[in-house]
Protein backbone atom coordinates (compact mmCIF):
# COMPACT_ATOMS: atom_id res chain seq x y z
CA UNK A 1 0.00 0.00 0.00
CA UNK A 2 1.28 3.59 -0.79
CA UNK A 3 1.56 6.16 0.92
CA UNK A 4 -1.27 8.86 1.30
CA UNK A 5 -0.25 12.44 1.49
CA UNK A 6 -3.87 13.29 2.57
CA UNK A 7 -3.39 10.56 5.88
CA UNK A 8 -1.67 11.06 9.09
CA UNK A 9 1.15 8.83 8.41
CA UNK A 10 2.86 6.84 11.84
CA UNK A 11 6.08 4.78 11.37
CA UNK A 12 6.38 2.05 14.35
CA UNK A 13 9.17 -0.33 15.13
CA UNK A 14 9.79 -2.70 18.25
CA UNK A 15 13.16 -4.05 19.70
CA UNK A 16 14.74 -6.61 21.70
CA UNK A 17 17.78 -7.71 22.51
CA UNK A 18 17.37 -11.57 23.68
CA UNK A 19 21.57 -11.90 24.89
CA UNK A 20 20.49 -8.90 27.10
CA UNK A 21 17.94 -10.73 29.09
CA UNK A 22 15.50 -9.77 26.62
CA UNK A 23 15.33 -6.21 27.24
CA UNK A 24 12.33 -4.73 24.55
CA UNK A 25 10.97 -1.50 23.29
CA UNK A 26 8.92 0.00 20.74
CA UNK A 27 8.92 3.71 19.36
CA UNK A 28 7.00 6.15 16.70
CA UNK A 29 7.02 8.83 14.74
CA UNK A 30 4.35 10.50 13.18
CA UNK A 31 4.11 13.18 10.01
CA UNK A 32 0.84 15.45 9.65
CA UNK A 33 0.02 16.06 5.96
CA UNK A 34 0.15 19.52 6.20
CA UNK A 35 3.17 19.65 8.04
CA UNK A 36 6.61 17.92 7.01
CA UNK A 37 7.75 17.92 10.81
CA UNK A 38 8.25 14.46 12.07
CA UNK A 39 7.43 13.74 15.42
CA UNK A 40 7.62 11.19 18.38
CA UNK A 41 4.09 9.98 19.15
CA UNK A 42 4.74 6.59 21.19
CA UNK A 43 8.21 5.51 22.96
CA UNK A 44 8.36 2.76 25.78
CA UNK A 45 10.91 0.20 26.95
CA UNK A 46 10.75 -3.26 28.80
CA UNK A 47 12.55 -4.97 31.23
CA UNK A 48 11.70 -8.04 29.23
CA UNK A 49 9.82 -8.98 26.47
CA UNK A 50 9.94 -10.10 22.64
CA UNK A 51 10.03 -9.04 19.52
CA UNK A 52 6.14 -9.65 18.05
CA UNK A 53 5.29 -8.49 21.39
CA UNK A 54 6.59 -4.76 20.90
CA UNK A 55 5.46 -4.58 17.33
CA UNK A 56 2.23 -5.17 18.08
CA UNK A 57 2.19 -3.01 21.06
CA UNK A 58 3.58 -0.28 19.39
CA UNK A 59 0.27 -0.38 17.02
CA UNK A 60 -1.82 -0.53 20.23
CA UNK A 61 0.21 2.52 21.48
CA UNK A 62 -0.19 4.28 18.07
CA UNK A 63 -3.75 3.84 18.61
CA UNK A 64 -3.84 5.71 21.71
CA UNK A 65 -2.27 8.26 20.86
CA UNK A 66 -4.32 8.89 17.60
CA UNK A 67 -7.22 8.93 20.04
CA UNK A 68 -6.04 10.65 22.71
CA UNK A 69 -5.03 13.30 20.07
CA UNK A 70 -8.63 13.40 18.65
CA UNK A 71 -6.98 13.15 15.13
CA UNK A 72 -10.10 11.57 14.08
CA UNK A 73 -11.76 15.25 14.19
CA UNK A 74 -9.33 16.93 12.29
CA UNK A 75 -8.44 14.55 9.71
CA UNK A 76 -10.09 10.94 7.71
CA UNK A 77 -7.62 8.42 7.79
CA UNK A 78 -4.47 7.15 9.48
CA UNK A 79 -1.75 4.73 7.95
CA UNK A 80 0.71 2.78 10.23
CA UNK A 81 3.64 1.88 8.70
CA UNK A 82 5.30 -1.46 10.27
CA UNK A 83 8.11 -4.22 8.89
CA UNK A 84 6.58 -6.45 10.81
CA UNK A 85 5.12 -9.20 9.21
CA UNK A 86 3.74 -10.82 11.98
CA UNK A 87 1.51 -7.70 12.92
CA UNK A 88 1.04 -7.27 8.97
CA UNK A 89 -0.61 -10.78 8.63
CA UNK A 90 -1.85 -11.07 11.98
CA UNK A 91 -4.07 -7.83 12.19
CA UNK A 92 -6.02 -9.41 8.80
CA UNK A 93 -7.01 -12.53 10.81
CA UNK A 94 -7.64 -10.76 14.03
CA UNK A 95 -11.35 -10.41 13.90
CA UNK A 96 -11.99 -14.17 12.85
CA UNK A 97 -9.67 -15.40 16.08
CA UNK A 98 -12.16 -13.28 18.00
CA UNK A 99 -14.98 -14.90 17.41
CA UNK A 100 -13.65 -18.21 17.45
CA UNK A 101 -12.35 -17.66 21.20
CA UNK A 102 -8.66 -16.63 19.86
CA UNK A 103 -7.63 -20.00 18.20
CA UNK A 104 -7.04 -20.63 14.09
CA UNK A 105 -9.17 -22.06 12.11
CA UNK A 106 -7.46 -25.55 12.97
CA UNK A 107 -8.23 -24.81 16.44
CA UNK A 108 -4.42 -23.69 17.21
CA UNK A 109 -4.44 -21.18 20.36
CA UNK A 110 -3.24 -17.90 19.42
CA UNK A 111 0.29 -16.36 20.78
CA UNK A 112 -0.16 -13.09 22.61
CA UNK A 113 -3.89 -13.71 22.29
CA UNK A 114 -4.60 -10.44 25.16
CA UNK A 115 -2.18 -8.25 23.03
CA UNK A 116 -4.46 -8.97 19.77
CA UNK A 117 -7.73 -8.11 21.64
CA UNK A 118 -6.18 -5.01 23.34
CA UNK A 119 -5.22 -3.84 19.57
CA UNK A 120 -8.42 -4.75 18.30
CA UNK A 121 -10.05 -2.43 21.27
CA UNK A 122 -8.01 0.31 20.55
CA UNK A 123 -8.35 0.47 16.83
CA UNK A 124 -11.91 0.79 16.87
CA UNK A 125 -11.78 3.20 20.00
CA UNK A 126 -9.58 5.50 17.49
CA UNK A 127 -12.89 5.99 15.72
CA UNK A 128 -10.82 6.82 12.30
CA UNK A 129 -9.78 4.97 9.12
CA UNK A 130 -6.57 3.25 10.10
CA UNK A 131 -4.86 1.10 7.39
CA UNK A 132 -1.30 -0.57 8.32
CA UNK A 133 1.06 -1.20 5.61
CA UNK A 134 3.90 -3.07 5.32
CA UNK A 135 7.21 -1.72 4.61
CA UNK A 136 11.05 -3.21 3.74
CA UNK A 137 13.12 -2.33 7.57
CA UNK A 138 15.00 0.77 7.17
CA UNK A 139 14.20 1.38 3.92
CA UNK A 140 13.63 5.11 4.26
CA UNK A 141 15.52 7.83 6.75
CA UNK A 142 12.71 7.91 8.64
CA UNK A 143 12.80 4.48 9.03
CA UNK A 144 16.06 4.16 9.93
CA UNK A 145 15.16 7.06 12.66
CA UNK A 146 12.76 4.60 13.93
CA UNK A 147 14.64 1.91 14.29
CA UNK A 148 17.24 4.05 16.36
CA UNK A 149 14.32 4.83 18.68
CA UNK A 150 13.14 1.57 19.30
CA UNK A 151 16.82 0.40 20.26
CA UNK A 152 16.90 3.11 22.14
CA UNK A 153 13.68 2.79 24.09
CA UNK A 154 14.60 -0.99 24.65
CA UNK A 155 17.27 -0.23 27.03
CA UNK A 156 15.52 2.72 28.76
CA UNK A 157 12.30 3.30 30.71
CA UNK A 158 11.64 0.09 31.68
CA UNK A 159 8.55 -1.30 32.47
CA UNK A 160 7.06 -4.66 33.25
CA UNK A 161 6.00 -6.86 30.09
CA UNK A 162 2.57 -8.16 32.59
CA UNK A 163 1.61 -10.07 29.79
CA UNK A 164 5.09 -11.91 28.88
CA UNK A 165 4.87 -15.88 28.72
CA UNK A 166 8.43 -17.03 27.85
CA UNK A 167 8.39 -20.63 29.24
CA UNK A 168 11.25 -22.86 29.53
CA UNK A 169 13.75 -23.57 26.77
CA UNK A 170 16.68 -25.84 26.98
CA UNK A 171 19.85 -26.89 24.69
CA UNK A 172 18.62 -28.53 21.50
CA UNK A 173 20.76 -31.23 19.39
CA UNK A 174 19.07 -30.03 16.41
CA UNK A 175 19.85 -26.28 14.81
CA UNK A 176 17.12 -24.18 13.30
CA UNK A 177 13.63 -23.30 13.79
CA UNK A 178 11.28 -26.11 15.09
CA UNK A 179 8.07 -27.03 12.78
CA UNK A 180 5.03 -28.12 13.40
CA UNK A 181 4.76 -31.79 13.78
CA UNK A 182 3.02 -34.49 10.88
CA UNK A 183 0.86 -36.01 13.29
CA UNK A 184 -0.63 -39.06 12.12
CA UNK A 185 -1.67 -41.23 15.03
CA UNK A 186 2.30 -41.85 15.63
CA UNK A 187 3.60 -43.34 18.86
CA UNK A 188 7.46 -41.68 18.90
CA UNK A 189 10.43 -41.09 21.04
CA UNK A 190 10.59 -37.52 21.55
CA UNK A 191 13.37 -35.69 23.67
CA UNK A 192 11.88 -31.86 25.17
CA UNK A 193 13.71 -28.55 24.66
CA UNK A 194 11.30 -26.39 25.61
CA UNK A 195 7.78 -25.61 26.94
CA UNK A 196 5.85 -22.82 27.16
CA UNK A 197 1.52 -21.88 27.61
CA UNK A 198 -0.40 -20.45 25.50
CA UNK A 199 -4.08 -19.37 24.69
CA UNK A 200 -7.09 -18.47 27.08
CA UNK A 201 -6.94 -21.92 28.30
CA UNK A 202 -3.20 -22.04 28.64
CA UNK A 203 -2.63 -24.97 27.01
CA UNK A 204 1.30 -26.27 27.08
CA UNK A 205 3.39 -26.08 23.62
CA UNK A 206 6.31 -28.23 23.62
CA UNK A 207 9.47 -28.04 21.59
CA UNK A 208 10.91 -31.63 21.02
CA UNK A 209 13.12 -33.86 19.10
CA UNK A 210 12.21 -37.05 17.48
CA UNK A 211 14.56 -39.76 18.27
CA UNK A 212 14.82 -42.67 16.01
CA UNK A 213 15.66 -45.93 18.64
CA UNK A 214 17.27 -48.25 15.53
CA UNK A 215 20.08 -45.48 14.28
CA UNK A 216 20.09 -44.00 18.04
CA UNK A 217 20.04 -40.28 16.66
CA UNK A 218 17.87 -37.34 16.82
CA UNK A 219 16.14 -37.00 13.34
CA UNK A 220 14.05 -33.60 13.50
CA UNK A 221 12.40 -30.64 15.96
CA UNK A 222 9.02 -30.01 15.82
CA UNK A 223 6.45 -28.23 18.17
CA UNK A 224 2.83 -29.87 19.11
CA UNK A 225 0.10 -28.97 21.94
CA UNK A 226 -1.37 -30.94 24.79
CA UNK A 227 -3.40 -30.04 28.12
CA UNK A 228 -1.84 -29.01 31.08
CA UNK A 229 -2.49 -32.37 32.68
CA UNK A 230 -0.50 -34.05 29.88
CA UNK A 231 2.08 -31.65 30.04
CA UNK A 232 2.70 -32.17 33.72
CA UNK A 233 4.24 -35.50 32.58
CA UNK A 234 6.75 -33.78 30.11
CA UNK A 235 10.13 -32.41 30.98
CA UNK A 236 13.14 -31.12 29.70
CA UNK A 237 16.29 -32.52 28.68
CA UNK A 238 14.25 -36.08 28.76
CA UNK A 239 12.63 -38.70 26.80
CA UNK A 240 9.54 -39.59 26.26
CA UNK A 241 7.47 -41.91 24.52
CA UNK A 242 4.27 -40.38 23.25
CA UNK A 243 1.04 -41.15 21.39
CA UNK A 244 0.17 -38.34 18.48
CA UNK A 245 -3.27 -37.09 17.38
CA UNK A 246 -3.79 -37.38 13.88
CA UNK A 247 -4.29 -33.08 12.90
CA UNK A 248 -1.60 -31.47 11.06
CA UNK A 249 -2.83 -28.36 11.63
CA UNK A 250 -3.51 -28.92 15.35
CA UNK A 251 -0.79 -31.34 16.20
CA UNK A 252 -1.42 -32.72 19.70
CA UNK A 253 0.17 -35.17 22.49
CA UNK A 254 -2.37 -37.03 23.19
CA UNK A 255 -0.43 -39.85 26.01
CA UNK A 256 2.56 -40.06 27.87
CA UNK A 257 3.17 -44.23 27.37
CA UNK A 258 6.23 -43.95 29.59
CA UNK A 259 9.74 -42.68 30.13
CA UNK A 260 12.55 -43.38 27.89
CA UNK A 261 16.32 -42.98 29.04
CA UNK A 262 18.36 -41.10 26.03
CA UNK A 263 21.63 -41.67 25.42
CA UNK A 264 24.49 -39.33 26.74
CA UNK A 265 25.77 -36.90 24.81
CA UNK A 266 29.58 -37.11 23.99
CA UNK A 267 30.38 -33.95 26.22
CA UNK A 268 28.61 -36.23 29.51
CA UNK A 269 30.60 -38.72 28.47
CA UNK A 270 34.30 -36.95 28.12
CA UNK A 271 33.47 -35.79 31.50
CA UNK A 272 33.03 -39.30 33.16
CA UNK A 273 35.95 -40.28 31.04
CA UNK A 274 37.52 -37.48 32.57
CA UNK A 275 36.53 -38.27 36.07
CA UNK A 276 37.76 -42.03 35.91
CA UNK A 277 41.18 -41.06 35.08
CA UNK A 278 41.00 -38.40 37.62
CA UNK A 279 39.84 -40.40 40.28
CA UNK A 280 42.64 -43.77 39.34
Amino acid sequence: MTADPHAVQISVDGSCYPNEGRKSGYAGVGVYPDDPTEYQVVFQGFAESTINRMELSACIAAFDWIREEGIALRYSRVQIFSDSQYVVNGHLSAPFWQKTKWRTAAGRPIDNWELWKEFLAAKSKARIRIDICKVRNKSTQLLKRVDKLAKAAAKSHPRIDRGLVIGKIGRAKIQGTATMFPAANQVLVVRIVGSRTVGRTRENRFVFEVFDDKTSTYISKHFAYCTPVTGAQLHRQRGFRVRMNDNTDYPQILEVIEEVPLPKTERKKNQSAAQDIAAR
